[in-house]
């Protein structure tokens, strides 16, 4: 008879994503609590019972009590569900660690936390092979237990870990690392894996779920839970992936000769209507501009800013160009005599001081421009 399964990981409730303003912080940080009952919700359409997390529900171990049930909270009100966490680098299994802590709050009946590796019959005829992290960094390869882990013939394996696996992403400066063949040393049906924030697909056997709530902006995929469907042991698991994301983290690079990609990405904001207020918008504009330009662009931003939830600007490789009286129209004096220096410096690109001076010219201009909005606003 099949089974089917959710598999997700990396939650990181409680992130504090510090460097973003406190208001946006907030509302990403609840984002993250309440994916729960999105993942909940998948697993329900899909027809699982089990949920199973690969590490990292937890940001941190130090997180107060009032995260910690929270997200227990979370878990406990869907309740025809039962949730099987494996702690991560993040919240590991340390000893008088957050799950300890956790322990003495209470446990619901429906979440069970594996704090050691051993075989476990979660359903008639399927093991869970948990490979708990007791230290955010560990030499010895957490899954390598699984291969001698017996289990009665012919009923499912069903691994589930956190970790990096060899031969695949930045492994360099992983701090756990995973054999790519443990699949096949292990004899399991399928290995649940957590720690990558995207979906990746690793062989047949084994993928990333990936956060469930994006938290960069990374074009690997992610917002995303995995349905799991295992038909028999002598057949490949069936992957769906669904959708559970709730923000959008967008990226995108204007340059100032295709001004239309700009025009582009304004309808595509419009588009989105009510739903924009969940975006996470990153530009990157490059490329000369004009005094005008500059404040016809500027104006532009702000108003997408408006219209999502935020909006970093990336001015860096903006190169202001003046051109005919642009420079006419700041105050005469010292500051059009800036003017015209850091326009020279700014186009000096030998000079590695070239781009202080692009920023302080792009200022300057941004300041003139409102000095005369004030004037105008003032009348007479």
């Amino acid at each position: 008879m099949p089974f089917v399964f959710l598999h997700t990981s990396d939650w990181h409730i409680a992130k504090p994503f510090g460097q973003l303003e406190p208001e946006v912080a907030g509302v990403l940080r609840q984002a993250r609590l309440t994916a729960c009952d999105r993942i909940a919700a998948a697993a329900r359409d899909g027809g699982a019972r089990h949920v199973l997390v690969a590490g990292d529900v937890l940001d941190r171990p130090s997180l107060p009590d009032r995260d910690l049930r929270a997200a227990l909270a979370q878990m406990q009100a869907h309740a025809s569900l039962v949730w099987h966490i494996s702690p991560g680098n993040h919240d590991p299994a340390s000893r008088g660690g957050v799950w300890e802590r956790i322990a003495r709050l209470g446990l619901p009946g429906n979440v069970v936390v594996y704090l050691e590796p051993r075989p476990v019959e979660i359903e008639p005829r399927c093991w869970l092979l948990p490979a708990p992290l007791a230290t955010r960094a560990m030499s010895a390869d957490p899954t390598a237990w699984m291969d001698a882990a017996a289990t009665p013939e012919g009923d499912f394996r069903i691994g589930l870990a956190h970790g990096s696996i060899q031969g695949f992403g930045s492994e360099a400066n992983a701090s756990i690392r995973i054999a790519p063949e443990r699949p096949r040393l292990a004899g399991l049906d399928y290995l649940a894996l957590g720690d990558w924030h995207g979906v990746r697909q690793i062989g047949p056997l084994a993928a990333y779920s990936g956060t469930p709530e994006p938290d960069g902006y990374l074009d690997n995929a992610p917002g995303r839970a995995l349905l799991v469907t295992l038909d028999g042991r002598n057949s490949p698991p069936r992957i769906e992936h669904r959708e559970v994301g709730w923000h959008r983290w967008l990226k995108r690079d204007i340059a100032t000769s295709r001004l239309t990609d700009l025009a582009a990405l304004e309808g595509e904001i419009e588009g989105l209507g009510a739903n924009a207020r969940r975006v996470m918008l990153s530009i990157e504009v490059t490329g000369r501009v004009t005094m005008t330009e500059a404040s016809d662009l500027a104006a532009r931003l702000d108003d997408l800013e408006g219209r999502v939830l935020h909006l970093e600007r990336r001015l860096d490789r903006m190169v202001p160009a003046p051109a005919g009286n642009d420079l006419d129209r700041l105050p005469e004096g010292h500051v059009r005599s800036l003017g015209r220096a850091l326009t020279q410096a700014a186009a000096d690109t030998a000079d590695a001081r070239h781009l202080v001076a692009r920023r302080a010219l792009r200022h300057l201009f941004e300041l003139s421009e409102q000095n005369t909005q004030d004037i105008e606003g003032e009348g007479p």
